[in-house]
C-alpha cells in the first residue's frame, strides 16, 4: 500500500480531527462538499510492487510504502463530491493551478453557486496545498461566508473523492480503445465521470464516521482507506 509520508504531528492532527467528526451524523456530512485535484496521464505509471502477504495485512507497516506528491504531465482535473450531487468535471488547462485561478476558475464559478444552494450549512473540504491556502483566497471565502473544514495534513485516505478519482482512473483505463492522446484522455475522463453511479458516491462518504473510528483505532496512523 502507497501512502503519504506521516510524523508525529501528522498523528497528532488527524486524531484530534477523528475525535472532532467521530459523532457527526449523516445530516452533517450531507453539508460537505468534498474537493480537490487529481492528475491522469495518457499512459499511467501505478507504482505498484507485488508482494505475498496474508490476507488482511494491507495496512500492516511492514507493507506501506509512503510516497511524495505526484508526477508532472499529463491531465489535471477538478472535482467534488457531495451526497446526491457532484460538481462537473473541470479541466484545468495553461499551466499550473494557482491561488488566482483556483478562486476565478472554481470557487466562484463552481462552488460558490452549490454552497449558495445549501445555504448556512455549507461546508468545503479541500485540503491543504498551497493555492487552497493563499490569502486571496481566505479573503473570497471571509467575502462569500463559506465554511471551510479544518483539514489534517496528509490525510487523502480521509478523504472519499480519492476512492472516485481512483474509480474514474479505472474505468478510463479499462476503455477499449485506450485514450492514445491528452485529447482523448480529457474527453474520455468526462464521459466517465458523469457515468460514476451516485449511489457508489454517497456509500462512500456514507463510511465517514467508520473513517473516523479507523483512524482513532490506529491512533493517526495509516488506514486501510
Amino acid at each position: 500500500m502507497v501512502c503519504v509520508r506521516l510524523t508525529s504531528r501528522h498523528h497528532r492532527d488527524r486524531r484530534e480531527w477523528a475525535t472532532e467528526h467521530v459523532n457527526w451524523r449523516r445530516n452533517e456530512w450531507s453539508n460537505v462538499l468534498f474537493s480537490n485535484e487529481s492528475r491522469f496521464s495518457v499512459h499511467p505509471n501505478n507504482r505498484r510492487i507485488f508482494i505475498w502477504r496474508e490476507r488482511g495485512s494491507r495496512n500492516t507497516p511492514a507493507f506501506v510504502h509512503e510516497s511524495v506528491s505526484f508526477d508532472s504531465g499529463g491531465v489535471l482535473m477538478y472535482g467534488g463530491i457531495s451526497i446526491d450531487w457532484r460538481t462537473d468535471l473541470y479541466i484545468i488547462r495553461d499551466g499550473a493551478l494557482t491561488a488566482r485561478r483556483y478562486r476565478d476558475e472554481i470557487l466562484r464559478p463552481i462552488v460558490a453557486p452549490y454552497a449558495a444552494t445549501i445555504g448556512d450549512d455549507f461546508i468545503l473540504m479541500d485540503d491543504n496545498c498551497r493555492p487552497h491556502r493563499a490569502n486571496l483566497v481566505e479573503d473570497f471565502f471571509f467575502e462569500e461566508g463559506i465554511v471551510r473544514m479544518e483539514w489534517p495534513a496528509c490525510s487523502p485516505d480521509m478523504n472519499p473523492i480519492e476512492h472516485v478519482w481512483d474509480a474514474l482512473g479505472r474505468r478510463v483505463a479499462g476503455r477499449q480503445p485506450h485514450p492514445q492522446t491528452l485529447q482523448e484522455l480529457e474527453k474520455a475522463l468526462l464521459e466517465e465521470w458523469d457515468r460514476i453511479p451516485q449511489l457508489v458516491i454517497n456509500s462512500l462518504i456514507d463510511s465517514m464516521p467508520q473513517r473516523c473510528s479507523t483512524l482513532l483505532a490506529v491512533r493517526g496512523n495509516h488506514t486501510p482507506y
